[in-house]
């Protein structure tokens, strides 16, 4: 029986954990946070930001807003790669993420021109959005995006103009929609910023 000295060993087992791990992500997959990610701006597509992706966290401490953090495990292969909550900061576009991304997974993004690529889209949720519960009670966010990009309509309810919007997340954190027990249940608020996926799929009213 051929001997296995411990260095061998070591590699041995190592793959073998590697291989169970790739694969429990690769399963996991279909569901994971990744799927459906917010990235910083000017993030390269889904699949080639994973791959590039080196989990360094250099754009996680460098944002000012503090609106990056890293993926958890249930995101599979994904983990510990950059993703945006808005409930506490906005995005500023300020471009530090790129600057100090080693392997240029985050690409140049102008917040004046979303076309071109954007964080996403926002969509005004109606079930929780004060303005469409109570018609004239709410509209700060129409007037706190620093894009024009929400205006209101004939019954002052916001609405969202796509060519302007940039999904700097900014409507989401002044909305006081399930803030300070305004709702229960959940923690989504009257306005959210949904995925290209998500926009694209009509998955987000």
């Amino acid at each position: 029986m051929e001997k296995i000295n411990p260095s061998r060993r070591t590699f041995v087992f190592g793959a073998a954990a590697l291989a169970v791990g790739v694969a429990a992500g690769a399963g996991a997959r279909p569901f994971c946070a990744s799927c459906d990610t917010l990235r910083p701006p000017g993030s390269l597509s889904e699949g080639e930001f994973e791959a590039r992706c080196i989990r360094c966290d250099c754009c996680i401490s460098v944002c000012p807003t503090d609106v990056l953090y890293p993926l958890g495990i249930e995101s599979g292969l994904a983990v510990r790669t950059p993703a945006l909550d808005f409930r506490a900061g906005s995005c500023t576009f300020c471009d530090l993420c790129r600057q100090v991304c080693p392997t240029e997974a985050i690409g140049h993004a102008d917040p004046y021109a979303p076309a071109a690529g954007r964080i996403g889209g926002a969509r005004v949720l109606p079930d929780r959005c004060l303005a469409y519960i109570t018609p004239g009670s709410c509209g700060i966010c129409v007037e706190a995006c620093p894009y024009g990009a929400l205006t209101f309509d004939e019954d002052r309810r916001p609405q969202v103009d796509d060519a302007k919007c940039n999904g700097c997340g900014e409507c989401v954190r002044i909305c006081p929609a399930n803030v300070n027990t305004s709702f229960t249940g959940g923690d989504e608020r009257g306005i959210r910023v949904a995925t290209e996926k998500q926009l694209a799929g009509g998955g987000v009213a």
